[in-house]
């Protein structure tokens, strides 16, 4: 049912506007990623019916998020690229900008475009006055909570702080509901980073300041890391977390292996799918908690992490043209729409009544959306969030105190940032 209401929508917007005409014989070739967003059947979904209305021909290749970055490079600098199009991580854009690896997007982008799409998601894929990528996902995290397990604890709803989750824990733990309540992704990679943004958020805070600078090895982000390795030494959050990257966090959460977790928005349709999920009607999606004392300091006293994806087109592609409809056709209102599983990048379409009536969470969504915090737009941030990464993991592992760690990264990013 939902293809063929986006087959015949879709049909109907392109004949109005005569958006499409077939080229003969073009393909493009299409590197996406495999893991926390948009499912590979969902993207396939979308190139079929990309190529039955235009007559081009799209190649897809699904791999691991920590996969693409190389595999996009060395397309980039090939002199013949592997790809024409790829799904441009936010924190990629600086980087990719500034090298040349990407085309500008601005004679493209109408300003109609631009006034329904949020700032905060458009700004994320500007660099140097110009945009490198066209909206595809508004992708953030969200907390994931287990109320049965909650209710069995002696406790009436989810815990508003993270001192009242830990409250919560401590009582799961003493009554044997759950062996280790907490779950989620600290295996070292990007994931790693996320987490540790968003939980320096929850204590008040940003991991650099607004040059750009590190800042995180004292106050909220030294009181993050602190909390993450009580998590591992008090037994409340699993220590297989330690190698879990999103998907399997989710897989430990929907198996009823934890009462807490946070984690992308693609969490959300697994969770309440009967076919893998055993916490269908207990598993709950709402705001990530904050410090007791930072209470009041956010609209809506949560705090989150981006994790948008543009979708872009690389300089050295033969089939720009084509690159840019297939561009146009997946992130169009009309397209997210029949998605929502994620969150869609247009205002019009987050607001609408039919998106109000088919996502019931959508509004928890939009508070989340508007607690994000950043990861640093830095031409040189592989090499910063790999230095991270690795600072945090030696703490959570126990081979390093969280300020010795974070003093280390501090010092190591420093140099690579020249500063």
């Amino acid at each position: 049912m939902k293809r063929l209401m986006v087959v015949f929508l879709i049909i109907g917007m392109m004949l109005v506007s005569g958006a499409f005409t077939a080229l003969a014989a073009e393909e493009i070739n299409v590197i996406y990623m495999a893991q926390a967003a948009y499912q590979p059947d969902e993207v396939r979904d979308m190139a079929d019916l990309f190529e039955e209305l235009s007559g081009i021909k799209v190649n897809l290749e699904f791999v691991k998020y920590d996969e693409q970055h190389e595999k996009v490079v060395l397309s980039a600098v090939a002199p013949v690229p592997t790809y024409d199009v790829f799904s441009l991580d936010l924190i990629w854009t600086a980087e990719f900008a500034s090298k040349g690896f990407c085309v500008a997007l601005d004679d493209y982008i109408t300003p109609e475009v631009r006034a329904d799409i949020a700032p905060a998601i458009m700004d994320a894929f500007v660099f140097d006055g110009k945009t490198w990528a066209m909206p595809f996902l508004a992708n953030f995290q969200l907390f994931f909570y287990n109320i049965d397990m909650i209710k069995q604890a002696g406790f009436t709803g989810p815990p508003k702080t993270l001192e009242e989750m830990v409250e919560q824990m401590k009582a799961m733990k003493k009554k044997g509901i759950v062996k280790y309540p907490w779950t989620d992704s600290w295996n070292q990679k990007e994931g790693l980073t996320c987490e540790y943004v968003w939980l320096t958020g929850a204590f008040g805070g940003d991991t650099f300041d607004e040059k750009g600078r590190p800042i995180f090895n004292t106050g909220p982000g030294l009181k993050a890391l602190e909390f993450m390795v009580m998590l591992l030494d008090e037994g409340l959050a699993n220590p297989k977390a330690l190698t879990n990257d999103e998907p399997a966090a989710r897989d430990d959460f929907i198996a009823g292996n934890a009462a807490f977790t946070s984690n992308w928005t693609f969490q959300y349709g697994s969770m309440n799918d009967p076919a893998v999920s055993k916490v269908v009607g207990a598993g709950k999606m709402g705001l990530l908690p904050v410090s007791k004392d930072v209470l009041g300091k956010y609209p809506y006293d949560s705090a989150s992490v981006s994790g948008f994806q543009g979708a872009a087109i690389l300089a050295n592609s033969k089939n720009k043209e084509a690159a840019w409809k297939y561009l146009r056709y997946i992130t169009s209102p009309i397209v997210q729409r029949a998605y929502l599983t994620e969150m869609p990048v247009w205002t019009s379409v987050q607001t609408s009544a039919y998106a109000m009536t088919m996502d019931p969470v959508i509004d928890i969504k939009a508070k989340e959306i508007a607690s994000v915090h950043h990861r640093p737009k830095v031409p040189p941030y592989p090499e910063v969030s790999s230095i991270l990464q690795r600072y945090i993991h030696l703490a959570l592992e126990g081979k390093m105190k969280p300020k010795a760690a974070l003093d280390k990264a501090k010092a190591e990013i420093e140099a690579v940032m020249g500063l």
